[in-house]
């Protein structure tokens, strides 16, 4: 992994620490008069409720573990205490705001109850259920087809051009 995306993915995850802490903190400065947006109890538990049945906050608590296990792989020069409190920061208490916030910006309360119920019926339960071996298969497979191709290509243009016939008039 390169230094870019190191710090890439560092900063995003410590955003979920910094959002956890500003709802300790002192509220921030009050928004422009006619946008101030609050998100209503009843929203925030219904989303919580999605959270928990479509397994949202769990998957990404997992992989945000296993990207980070990748990043200590291929960034064996970093200090290991870093790491120790990178990993620290992966916590429901950070990850949860964001997400909540996430989900209420780009879905209304009753979208929310619908895609729950959806995860509340069988085939929903199947798709939670299932769904992430099956993002894995495809993962490989579009890596390998990809692969595939890549060595094809560069077969193909890793042989020299035809030279133009200089003796042509």
């Amino acid at each position: 992994m390169n230094l870019k995306a190191l710090s890439l993915t560092v900063a995003i995850l410590l955003t979920a620490d910094l959002v956890a802490d500003t709802k300790k903190a002192a509220p921030a400065a009050k928004p422009a008069e006619g946008t101030e947006h609050t998100i209503t109890k009843a929203k925030v538990e219904a989303i919580r409720k999605l959270l928990e049945v479509s397994g949202a906050l769990d998957g990404n608590l997992a992989g945000t573990r296993e990207a980070i296990k990748a990043m200590i792989k291929n960034s064996p020069n970093v200090n290991p205490k870093f790491w120790g409190d990178l990993e620290s920061k992966v916590s429901k208490e950070g990850f949860e705001p964001i997400l909540l916030g996430i989900f209420d910006h780009n879905y209304s309360l009753e979208e929310i109850k619908g895609i729950t119920r959806f995860y509340e019926s069988p085939a929903g339960k199947a798709f939670a259920e299932k769904n992430g071996t099956v993002q894995t298969e495809i993962g490989r497979s579009l890596r390998a087809y990809m692969e595939a191709n890549s060595k094809e290509l560069m077969k193909k243009y890793a042989t020299p051009a035809p030279k133009a016939d200089s003796k042509k008039n």
